[in-house]
């Protein structure tokens, strides 16, 4: 970031940022963090977040922090900063498509039983997810290609591995909800931030041209095929925070 031209993020009007390890400092929300969304709001710097987490715990979050909206599940669900709650991959049959993805674990737990269901799945639905724990780059390797041949996507964060419908990732439910809910943005007013294999379809720069990783990204470095334009020197929040700085920076030069 200290070497980052100023003039690639003069024009940011909106950041889109992954939750886990990348908003939370060892899993928690700083002061700090929290100032720094204050900031930005305050300088008309919109905030989205696009996490992996639950439907049913995003719904709670979106309404208690200074942000524009909140994208749950890798893209499958937003909520809007007026708690409206609008489905980016729609379930016809709810029911239904619980009781495929739990077939679809119950498949996986047959070639890895050690894998355990998340204490947050029954909060979701639009994904199935089990604790990523102590799995390697090569037992993840292998649940993904046994997700393809069920027809099931599958992607993995810091926290957790996910089971999800084909298709369904943070980039075209961000650009679906950019498209609807902010259709004044250019992608060049947007910069994208993460840290794990989850966040790559942010990174991809056909889309997105401004991305960021903080810095704890670099521990997937040779698992993206996607890789952000820009890195932050501190990891997790701090690094977030330190994006922020930054990009108040440039607000004052304008």
């Amino acid at each position: 970031m200290p070497i980052a031209p100023i003039n690639s993020f003069s024009n940011i009007r909106l950041i889109a940022t992954d939750m886990d390890g990348t908003l939370t400092q060892q899993g928690k929300f700083t002061s700090g963090l929290l100032q720094a969304l204050e900031n930005l709001a305050a300088v008309g710097i919109k905030v989205v977040i696009v996490t992996g987490r639950s439907a049913g715990w995003v719904s709670g979050l979106s309404s208690l922090m200074p942000i524009a909206g909140a994208i749950a599940e890798n893209g499958g669900i937003f909520y809007s900063s007026n708690s409206k709650t609008v489905a980016l991959t729609p379930i016809p049959d709810l029911v239904a498509h619980r009781q495929h993805l739990a077939a679809a674990f119950a498949q996986l737990q047959t070639h890895f039983p050690q894998i355990r269901e998340s204490a947050d799945n029954r909060f979701r639905i639009t994904d199935w997810t089990f604790d990523v724990a102590s799995l390697t780059s090569g037992e993840l390797l292998s649940l993904s290609n046994l997700c393809q041949q069920l027809n099931w996507g599958f992607t993995y964060s810091n926290v957790q591995c996910h089971i999800k419908p084909l298709g369904q990732d943070k980039a075209v439910g961000l650009l679906q909800v950019l498209r609807e809910y902010f259709p004044g943005y250019s992608p060049q007013q947007v910069v994208t931030v993460g840290d794990s294999p989850n966040d790559e379809s942010l990174f991809d720069q056909r889309y997105f041209p401004v991305s960021v990783g903080v810095a704890n990204v670099m521990e997937y470095a040779n698992q993206l095929q996607h890789q952000p334009v820009y890195i932050t020197t501190a990891a997790e929040g701090a690094g977030f925070c330190e994006l922020s700085n930054y990009l108040l920076q440039t607000v004052k030069i304008r």
